[in-house]
């Protein structure tokens, strides 16, 4: 009897220790979502006619930040720092994971995905990639490429029917930043713009694109894409909808998960095996007694 009253305590000890540390494992987590998806909500500023690369864009943020008093833990990690693999992001906001690796090459085994979309009002069609370039092949040579850029960096582009070129709207970036409540994806340094002059560098001004996600869990296909404006024909925007744009859980921690389970597996076999040394001890002293 006091053999098994002995085990049922080592059971309850051991509930109770599993219980604490997933207790501390979530007070942790909790803590590395606050201090690591603290951003700067609510700046929906669209580069106009400047060509900021991202990293000079991620240090306007930084210091329009300070302007507006935000709290100094916008580090340099804006964006990229979010989650560990490319085209992927935490959403500040819900703390849900979004991946957009579906929608670009990196989901579909190195393969590029163009997702192509009609501007109306604007007379070209344009063809986008998602995190990756939308060129099934190289096209590089100035004969190929307006302004000689590089198009394996290409993240758009549309075909200019006077010169027979591919006009890049920019380079493809994996980095999703959430912008107020919008998740977006900005592509810089595409071919150069027609009779404008970037006003930072007096250079002549590079094309640029802001692509926008909206969640959508209806959505039969896996995106829809649609030309939403430019301006100047300098810096473009599009929407995508999709369900990958939807926030999921978000990925777990299996390294953390292995060490939980460790710890709680020894301290199983801790107490199990001091409950059996105590019941020995006590019944070796009750037959000393007798």
């Amino acid at each position: 009897m006091l053999r098994v009253q002995l085990r049922l305590v080592a059971v309850a000890v051991m509930v109770a220790i599993i219980v604490v540390i997933y207790y501390l494992d979530s007070i942790a987590d909790k803590s590395n979502l606050q201090s690591q998806h603290h951003f700067l909500d609510a700046l929906t500023h669209f580069p106009h006619l400047t060509g900021f690369s991202d990293n000079n864009h991620q240090q306007y943020m930084l210091e329009k930040a300070k302007k507006l008093g935000k709290d100094q833990e916008i580090s340099e990690a804006v964006a990229q720092d979010e989650a560990s693999d490319p085209c992927t992001i935490i959403n500040p906001h819900s703390h849900g994971f979004i991946d957009l690796r579906g929608l670009s090459s990196l989901g579909n085994e190195g393969r590029a995905l163009p997702w192509t979309t009609k501007g109306y009002d604007y007379g070209r069609n344009f063809t986008l990639g998602i995190c990756s370039t939308p060129f099934k092949k190289s096209h590089n040579g100035p004969r190929e490429m307006q302004d000689g850029v590089n198009s394996t960096l290409v993240g758009g582009y549309y075909m200019d029917t006077k010169s027979g070129k591919y006009v890049s709207l920019g380079e493809f970036s994996t980095t999703p930043v959430v912008r107020g409540r919008k998740l977006t994806l900005k592509y810089y340094n595409g071919s150069y713009c027609e009779n404008l002059v970037d006003r930072s560098t007096g250079l002549p001004a590079r094309r640029s694109t802001m692509i926008t996600f909206t969640c959508d869990r209806d959505m039969l296909a896996k995106a829809s894409i649609s030309y939403v404006g430019s301006f100047d024909d300098c810096n473009y925007m599009f929407e995508v909808r999709s369900h990958h744009a939807c926030p999921t859980a978000a990925k777990a921690n299996n390294l953390a998960a292995v060490w939980i389970f460790l710890l709680i597996f020894v301290a199983a076999l801790l107490v199990y095996f001091s409950g059996d040394f105590l019941y020995r001890n006590i019944r070796a002293q009750k037959m000393q007694k007798v």
